[in-house]
């Protein structure tokens, strides 16, 4: 028995592995039969046409959402490629404009320093009286900041404490003032370089090779922060597309989830695929072969049962096989397992009867003590009924000793 059951475990195993392959071979035919039903050049007509839309829709849909992982994907991609190039591109930017502010001040400082304005009365005039007046303003200030100076070392402690108070008061106003001289100064100069306005009178204006020089440098660093500016914003443009491009698939807030989201889809989608072209597949078959793999149309005499059944006469047969290798192999089992079964039944009807033939011994015993009681209860009421005699005898005689003795006590 134990022989049996590993050869059924063996045969179990077989089992299953020709059902998998059976179930593959029938996602495969299925596969071939729907792209034949869809394919005009064929036309097979072999499934009807509302399961053929069914799956067509599907595969569409399938295809759909996998062109949209890769649209997605590439998005994020560029993105992440655009935003890094932006956070680079940033700090040149910034860096730029910090270049760019120092030299328009430089520039407007040494203008301010050698500005003649019989030469210049419009373009940078404005700029040099507001200059001037704040560098009044400014001198005013250095000046007590001179004379504050004097009064802290001549003062005594608590003089000092007071003079050191001013003096920080006054060194936050002066530097207040020398950044907003620096802003003005640097405001005209970028006026005067953003319009051009020296460009063609350069040498007329500009007396002397610093100026020239400071005012080329000044031009050639907002002509760098202008390129760096136009790369700035057609990267704000890609990125604004490749925005627009996952906003499109619904990707824009979150595009790992909806990635997430369309492969749950696809796998779902492609559970459905399978399943339709096993069930079609096996329908199919199912005209043409019975379970166990035999031919429905019969044999036409020329020893081949597949000959009548059309351009999947092919397919068939491996499928007759299949189904074949499977019946055999359940048959075997169930051969099995009904012997089993049998020998199991034998093997209680052999300890039934030994059961009966134990409780026929036992009852045969039992019978056996059963007459010695009656014999024991017959010879033991046999033996009462003669002690009752003898006891009643020896009553009686009892009596008449008693009345003897009576009699001769009266005398």
């Amino acid at each position: 028995m134990d022989l049996q059951r590993k050869t059924i475990q063996t045969l179990t195993i077989s089992l299953d592995e020709k059902r998998n392959e059976l179930s593959a071979f029938y996602r495969q035919f299925g596969m071939r039969l729907y792209a034949d039903s869809i394919d005009s050049a064929v036309q097979a007509g072999a499934l009807p046409l509302d399961r053929v839309e069914i799956w067509r829709s599907l595969a569409s849909s399938r295809d759909t959402d996998s062109n949209a992982i890769i649209e997605i994907r590439d998005a994020v991609t560029r993105q992440q490629e655009l935003l890094a190039f932006r956070k680079e591109l940033d700090k040149t930017l910034a860096n730029e404009k910090i270049r760019y502010n120092e030299q328009l001040e430089s520039f407007g400082r040494l203008l301010f320093s050698q500005y003649d304005e019989a030469r210049d009365s419009l373009s940078f005039g404005e700029t040099f009286s507001l200059a001037t007046a704040e560098g009044r303003v400014l001198s005013q200030l250095e000046d007590k900041q001179d004379h504050l100076r004097y009064e802290l070392e001549s003062a005594g402690f608590f003089g000092k404490m007071f003079s050191q108070f001013k003096m920080a008061g006054l060194a936050s106003n002066v530097r207040q003032h020398k950044l907003k001289m620096g802003r003005i100064l640097s405001d005209g100069a970028k006026t005067l370089v953003t319009s051009g306005a020296y460009d063609e009178k350069l040498e007329t204006v500009l007396t002397g090779s610093d100026l020239v020089d400071s005012y080329a440098k000044s031009k050639e660093a907002a002509f760098r922060l202008g390129q760096i500016q136009t790369k700035a914003g057609t990267l704000e443009a890609d990125l604004a597309l490749v925005r627009q491009n996952l906003a499109v698939y619904a990707a824009a807030d979150n595009p790992s989830r909806r990635m997430e989201e369309l492969r749950l889809r696809i796998k779902e989608s492609d559970k459905r695929v399978e399943t339709l072209a096993i069930l079609s597949a096996r329908e199919y078959s199912d005209k043409f072969l019975d379970d166990d793999g035999c031919s429905l149309l019969g044999d036409g005499g020329d020893g081949n049962t597949f000959s009548d059944m059309g351009a999947y006469a092919h397919q068939l047969e491996q499928i007759a096989q299949l189904r074949s290798t499977i019946s055999v192999i359940r048959r075997k089992i169930e051969i099995l397992e009904t012997t089993i079964k049998i020998e199991t039944i034998e093997k209680n009807i052999g300890a039934y009867e030994r059961t009966v033939i134990d409780y026929e011994r036992k009852i045969a015993h039992l019978g056996e003590l059963n007459e010695n009681l009656r014999k024991n209860i017959k010879d033991a009421n046999a033996e009462r009924v003669k002690l009752a005699a003898h006891k009643a005898e020896v009553e009686l005689t009892l009596r008449d000793i008693t009345g003897s003795l009576s009699s001769l006590s009266g005398v």
